[in-house]
């Protein structure tokens, strides 16, 4: 029969064209679902960064403001320490010229003949007032050792202190800061490498750094996410060097500069 024929061909045509509508269906749902998993992996990931930056800079303020208040206090100590070594030294000062005026009566009353009892009773009142002295001398001495120990300490305090507000403008400005490492590993289809530094070490997300080889820059890289000990940074579009391909063991620095604006990864 002519016209079952044709609608058997009829049939088998629809139903081909339906079965490869729904393999392309399955496709594109299976693809749907990867990019899905892929975007809440890495949305997952940024937070968790985010954090870890966020708590890192929560500590180094409350290290800076515990250091501060430290520096204050040895402040006061250095200023009560000076007060006490200035009134030590007047006192030493006093003893000094009794001394002197004591042996000036002395070597007059020697030279005049005078009593023996008056010499007897100056020469013992020197010798109390030399013992005086002599102690006087200790405790200024003291004082001088405690007042150079508060200063040298204020002073690493103060050097404690530039350290940590260095490292908070670094990570305000997002200026990496350590000072150097080299590409562990290289994904040139996302555009993206790894380095051993992570935020312990002084990596901070949003930063520049330069790839250096033979002491010339020849590509930039922007931070995209930190651990405590590694980084991911992706390769700054145009940045690569002509007739340049990065390799694992390039040396990696941080750049000079704040970067200027944030920018997609190279492709390649």
């Amino acid at each position: 029969n002519p016209m079952a024929n044709v609608f058997a061909i009829l049939s088998a045509i629809a139903l081909a064209a339906a079965l490869f509508l729904a393999n392309k269906n399955k496709e594109a749902y299976s693809t749907a679902i990867t990019d899905r998993q892929t975007a809440e992996s890495k949305l997952a990931l940024e937070q968790k960064h985010l954090k870890d930056l966020t708590d890192n800079y929560d500590s180094t303020r409350n290290q800076r403001t515990a250091t501060e208040e430290k520096v204050t206090g040895l402040q006061a100590d250095e200023a009560t320490a000076q007060s006490a070594n200035k009134a030590s030294e007047a006192v030493v000062a006093k003893k000094t010229s009794e001394v002197d005026a004591a042996d000036k009566k002395i070597t007059a009353i020697k030279d005049g003949l005078g009593d023996a009892n008056q010499i007897e009773e100056l020469a013992g009142k020197m010798k109390r007032t030399s013992e005086q002295l002599a102690t006087l001398t200790d405790e200024l001495a003291s004082n001088n050792a405690t007042l150079a120990d508060l200063v040298s300490e204020k002073n690493r305090t103060e050097g404690v202190i530039g350290g940590l507000r260095k490292k908070n403008s670094d990570i305000s400005n997002k200026i990496s800061f350590f000072s150097g490492s080299s590409i562990s590993s290289i994904y040139p289809t996302f555009g993206f490498v790894t380095i051993p530094v992570g935020s312990s070490a002084g990596s901070v997300p949003g930063s520049t750094l330069n790839v250096v080889r033979d002491g010339s820059v020849v590509a930039k890289l922007r931070v995209r996410s930190v651990e405590s000990g590694r980084s991911s940074a992706d390769i700054i579009p145009d940045s690569l060097a002509e007739n340049t391909t990065l390799s694992v063991g390039d040396r990696v620095v941080p750049a000079a500069e704040a970067p200027a604006a944030s920018g997609k990864p190279a492709k390649k």
